[in-house]
């Protein structure tokens, strides 16, 4: 798209994700077998032919770094435009409900002043959803507003992570809230930006830096045209154990899946080649992702597993994710586990969580 730029912010945590968030930002989390959670918003800027796009950068920004690379296979290898890397401030955000620092714009104020007159596209990494962003920019466009917020409206807010959103009739943005119940406008952690408003509001909060964008937006309702655009297709968020887990499942689904997956709007992930996976006598699969490279001797229902894991002879996996090059040993039993890279569960074993505490084993562990 002419004069649009994108920008994809990585620099907030919690401690809701235990050993899945150690090392690590929420950003590159492994998701769906093979791909990255940050691979979706960016994927969502390239098929909307967003041709330059920044990445804030966590602390821990080296799983980020290996991941993305040169961008190539996002097609953002480019002489004009491509993939940016930008310094997160030094201490990001501590509440995973703010994920728009203010201090990160500032940091980064040469890649968003560079050219004049574009719209700034900021997004989470978080949240999982395939959306075409085009039709998002034109609204943009012609309501002339300053400043538009993409929304799904749920009718289980009560079971979601804010922020939401409160809309008059016409969609204009009447207040932000962190709480709702029942049927709310549940803000999808991505807003278009008037390059020129980004700038003004950095400047005049300049010494406020630690503040939160949608917190400046906020208050300053009465004064900017903040308008929103209504998203219908599936969106998922990732900001627990628990809620990784759920999206994680949801994949097995096959509406969600054809919809997240759409081969006209493929999610672009770093290629790691492997062979297909061996299914060998006496193994059972049902309802399961698996990925290129596994080794399948045992049972796998209602479960994701990524490249080149192996699950020896009689082990039962069920209601599992379990990440690239797992090894369950021969007699193992899991149930609602989320094993992270290199796990090693040894023979016999027996491994259970709940639906709503999944049990996670953290990157190399042995059990």
């Amino acid at each position: 798209m002419n004069k649009v730029i994108g920008l994809i912010t990585t620099n907030y945590s919690n401690n809701r994700f235990g050993p899945l968030a150690e090392g690590r930002p929420v950003a590159t989390i492994p998701f769906g077998g093979r791909y990255r959670v940050v691979d979706f918003p960016l994927s969502n800027m390239v098929h909307s032919e967003i041709r330059s796009v920044g990445i804030t950068t966590s602390h821990c920004y080296r799983s980020i770094i290996d991941h993305l690379g040169d961008g190539k296979y996002w097609s953002l290898d480019r002489k004009s435009g491509g993939l940016f890397f930008l310094p997160g401030s030094i201490y990001g955000m501590k509440r995973f409900e703010g994920k728009f620092l203010l201090r990160d714009f500032i940091e980064n104020r040469p890649y968003l002043a560079r050219a004049r007159d574009h719209l700034v596209v900021v997004s989470a990494s978080n949240k999982i959803f395939s959306m075409d962003l085009r039709p998002l920019v034109k609204q943009h466009r012609e309501s002339g507003a300053q400043v538009t917020m993409a929304y799904k409206e749920i009718s289980d807010a009560h079971m979601k992570q804010g922020p939401f959103l409160n809309l008059g009739q016409d969609g204009r943005l009447l207040g932000i809230g962190r709480e709702a119940s029942g049927h709310a406008a549940w803000f999808m952690d991505l807003l278009i930006i008037n390059q020129e408003d980004l700038l003004a509001l950095m400047d005049w909060y300049e010494t406020m830096s630690y503040v939160d964008l949608l917190e400046i937006i906020n208050e300053n309702i009465v004064d900017m045209k903040i308008a929103s655009y209504r998203f219908d297709g599936y969106v998922g968020a990732i900001d627990s154990t628990y809620n990784y887990m759920q999206c994680s499942m949801d994949l097995l689904r096959p509406e969600i899946r054809s919809e997240l997956f759409d081969n006209r709007r493929k999610i672009f992930t770093k290629v790691q080649d492997a062979p297909p996976s061996k299914y060998l006598p006496g193994c059972h699969v049902s309802n399961s992702f698996i990925s290129s490279g596994c080794v399948i001797e045992g049972t796998v229902e209602n479960s994701i597993l990524s490249r080149s894991v192996r699950v020896g002879k009689g082990a039962v996996v069920k209601n599992c994710v379990i990440m690239q090059q797992g090894d369950i040993a021969e007699g193992a039993y899991l149930d609602n586990v989320i094993c992270d890279k290199f796990v090693r569960v040894g023979r016999d074993t027996r491994l259970s969580g709940n639906h709503y505490t999944p049990l996670v084993m953290g990157k190399n562990e042995q059990v």
